[in-house]
């Protein structure tokens, strides 16, 4: 809380923070295989217009290793509409390195990119944007 995200070390993504000036950014660590972080990639997905409209990128992470092809048609069934990062290695370190403490994670920025707001419930969402 109140630093600037961590270095995507050790994750796969194709971010452009250039494109996300003065914009806030949601992460949401997950797991595919696992209920909670679907449903909850799920709603950030029937809530991505709302999302847009205040102006926040979202950034959803794969936590765990997983098999790239399932994760891909996954995405694409679901119509996941963020960029999707993947951790390759070290998947501990790397969500140990972020705070994660369990999956899903979310953590939110503000539009200087300092972290506001982390071990949320996405239905806590809204909550945290509009203080």
């Amino acid at each position: 809380m109140g630093k600037s995200l961590p270095e995507f070390n050790d994750i796969e993504i194709d971010f452009n923070f250039a494109r996300a000036n003065e914009q806030m950014i949601l992460v949401c660590f997950f797991d595919m295989q696992q209920r909670p972080s679907r449903n909850c990639i799920s709603r950030l997905v029937e809530w991505a217009g709302q999302i847009r409209q205040n102006e926040i990128s979202v950034i959803a992470i794969q936590a765990t290793k997983v098999d790239l092809n399932s994760l891909n048609e996954w995405l694409k069934e679901n119509n996941v509409p963020f960029t999707i990062g993947t951790i390759q290695d070290n998947e501990e370190q790397v969500r140990f390195n972020w705070g994660v403490k369990s999956l899903p994670w979310l953590i939110l920025t503000d539009k200087k990119h300092i972290v506001i707001a982390e071990g949320f419930s996405v239905n806590e969402l809204y909550e945290k944007i509009v203080r």
